[in-house]
């Protein structure tokens, strides 16, 4: 199953709109049922009061009675409604306004890295920092909820900038290495094909509506509690009246509610469900294993927590989840032995399930060591170098081969510089050495900012680790810098500002913004915008090309001139990349020289593309591909560049040069 990642993000901003529409008649029932909670009130009241019920109960005393409709409790009851649920949905967008990781970290999940002694913890982060590699995705933050037993995961986030994956205890002592990965490559195909955006709206529309169950809870427990604080004392009939009347409305919210909260998981299932067949086949495509998908799935079968979550909070997250989070589960997701059987027909449920124990750890992280991605020499034989036409449908996918090549490069890094990555401090200054010129003297430069404007800790750990920086190879730059990300983003905010300002002292320090100080500084603080700023995803502000071709002319000159050095191949590179433009736009532009740009200028423009419309930017990332390959090769320096463009645009660009294709390391 291949899928298209820019038709996914159009559909995702679809599905967005219908679930608004399926929102609005749970509202409606919602509202129906306030009326006759208050209206029970009222006659409660009245009752009580000894006078004469008048709206809801006069039948019950009087059968010549009819129900009464009062114009002013209807207007009330949508009020009071429309206050509930928005009350519910603002506070829940407030606690989202981070983002993904505000998602988990309020069920309770811990951040987790790389420098961690759990080994199972260990191998999750080598999974999901792998997977973000080869899809092109920033990696995101990552998470445990170690009080959970169950086996399950979920990703949460608004955009891939600000993505968090978070998984059980249960998963990690239960599941063998590949059953991990399948695992995490579903979560994965929520964060490639936009579903994370749609699952947040969802939580936020949930909450309101849960807000009518929790104002019957609290009307239901608050009565209860005031009468048995007073059992023990005096207290007055009129007293213990006045507590016990609201139990009664309190009963009718709290059915009303559960009647909403139905309504909610029928709106889960309508906008969820069929994603999930999705993601299982997603996961299946990246990994090419469908065993290790069916086995994961097998254990929560027969898991003795299977894949329930606890607390209360499970409920609203539920339909994010791997496997069913919550009790009504069965609506969002499709049952395991569904499952299963798309892709093992001849499953059967009786003998079928892998029973398992909480005592037991079954993830086989104290077995041998194995290489994960062993392939054989037909699959080595037929690894080749993508092609230009190949390029915009590989944006949202990933390959073992790819996985491959990245578990690879990550072996690559010097072990110094890999231990010193999982911290902040040390992140922060591998980020300032990435960014150091080539020449002496303006390196020179550079080391004397890190010293004046940086902390003391910074420059004693950037002297210690720039001999073992200098072993890198060209091509580990732009990853490396994607995996400093996750520790960058739990930067304060006066770590943040000395950051991005010594970050800027060092690209400025010989004058002007060079290609590889474009290249790292503009990705990683385009990434950390998201982390210090509020999360979301940009608005589209352009449905066509028109007036944009001053930023396409900026965007593949700038990529031609990277990518040859001879004129004649310059212009052939720029010709080959406007030729694949739509024809409206084609003729109106032209190549730009140098001395009419800088990167400063191609940095702007493509800011201004990345809010154009899903469509806008499939054309110009395919423009930008044939302009890279149109000698059908690939330098390190036109890959990074591409990259480049494609994450400012917020679009996921696997690897473009394999394990097979290594030779092409010369800028």
């Amino acid at each position: 199953m291949s899928t298209d990642f820019f038709d996914s993000q159009d559909r995702a901003r679809r599905n967005t709109v219908r679930l608004l529409a399926l929102f609005l008649p749970v509202v409606l029932m919602l509202t129906i049922g306030t009326y006759i909670g208050l209206a029970v009130l009222v006659d409660t009241l009245a009752i009580i009061g000894g006078i004469e019920a008048e709206i809801l109960l006069s039948p019950l005393f009087d059968p010549e009675q009819s129900v009464q409709i009062h114009p002013e409790l209807v207007f009330f009851s949508v009020i009071s409604t429309a206050v509930l649920i928005g009350i519910g949905v603002l506070e829940k967008r407030r606690t989202l306004s981070k983002g993904g990781p505000s998602v988990v970290e309020e069920l309770g999940g811990t951040e987790v890295g790389g420098n961690t002694g759990d080994p199972a913890v260990r191998r999750y982060i080598n999974i999901v920092e792998e997977m973000s590699l080869a899809s092109g995705v920033p990696v995101p933050r990552t998470y445990v909820m170690e009080d959970q037993p169950a086996i399950n995961a979920f990703a949460a986030g608004y955009t891939v900038n600000d993505a968090a994956i978070a998984i059980t205890r249960g998963a990690l002592r239960q599941l063998k290495r590949d059953e991990l990965q399948a695992v995490v490559a579903h979560e994965f195909s929520h964060i490639l094909n936009g579903d994370m955006r749609l699952n947040l709206h969802l939580i936020g529309l949930l909450h309101g509506i849960m807000w009518v169950y929790l104002t019957g809870i609290g009307l239901v427990k608050g009565s209860f509690s005031v009468v048995g604080s007073n059992s023990s004392s005096r207290m007055s009939k009129r007293a213990e009246a006045n507590a016990i009347i609201f139990v009664i409305p309190g009963l009718v919210f709290l059915v009303v509610g559960s009647v909403g909260l139905f309504g909610s998981r029928l709106i889960k299932s309508a906008v969820v469900r069929q994603r999930e067949y999705l993601a299982d086949a997603a996961a299946v495509q990246f990994t090419r294993n469908p065993r290790s998908l069916i086995s994961a799935l097998k254990k929560i079968g027969g898991y003795t927590h299977g894949s329930r979550l606890r607390g209360p909070s499970a409920e609203v997250i539920s339909h994010m989840c791997f496997g069913e989070g919550a009790s009504g589960g069965r609506l969002t997701h499709p049952s395991v032995e569904q499952r299963i059987l798309a892709f093992e027909p001849s499953f059967d449920p009786e003998i079928g399930f892998v029973v398992l124990d909480a005592e037991t750890n079954r993830s086989g992280v104290d077995d041998p060591v194995v290489n994960p991605y062993e392939t054989d020499e037909t699959d080595e034989a037929n690894a080749t170098a993508i092609g230009a036409d190949d390029v915009v449908g590989s944006v949202g996918e990933m390959s073992p081969e790819q996985l491959a090549y990245c578990a690879t490069m990550l072996d690559e890094i010097p072990p110094a510089v890999d231990e010193a990555r999982h911290s902040v401090l040390g992140a922060v200054v591998i980020a300032y050495l990435l960014i150091l010129n080539d020449d002496a003297q303006t390196r020179q430069r550079q080391a004397e900012i890190i010293k004046e404007q940086a902390s003391s800790s910074v420059a004693k750990e950037a002297d210690r680790l720039w001999p073992k920086m200098r072993e890198l190879e060209d091509e580990l730059y732009l990853p490396l810098m994607d995996l400093l990300v996750p520790k960058l983003r739990q930067m304060t905010e006066e770590q943040y500002r000395e950051f991005s300002t010594v970050a800027d002292a060092l690209v400025r320090a010989d004058g002007e913004i060079g290609f590889r100080e474009f290249v790292l500084e503009r990705v990683v603080l385009h990434h950390l915008e998201v982390a210090f700023e509020k999360a979301g995803q940009k608005s589209v502000q352009f449905q066509s090309f028109s007036g944009r071709s001053r930023d396409l002319e900026n965007t593949l000159s700038a990529l031609a001139f990277a990518g040859a050095e001879k004129r004649q191949d310059i212009e052939a590179h720029f010709d080959e990349g406007r030729r694949h433009l739509p024809e409206a736009i084609r003729d109106q532009i032209s190549l730009r020289e140098p001395d009419r740009w800088d990167y400063e200028t191609i940095g702007a423009s493509l800011e201004r593309l990345s809010m154009a419309s899903p469509a806008i930017k499939k054309a110009t990332i395919d423009a930008c591909a044939h302009c890279a390959l149109a000698d059908d090769e690939i330098t390190v320096r036109e890959a990074e560049m591409l990259r480049a463009i494609c994450e400012i645009l917020d679009i996921p660009l696997p690897p473009l040069i394999t394990q097979h294709k290594r030779e092409g390391k010369n800028r």
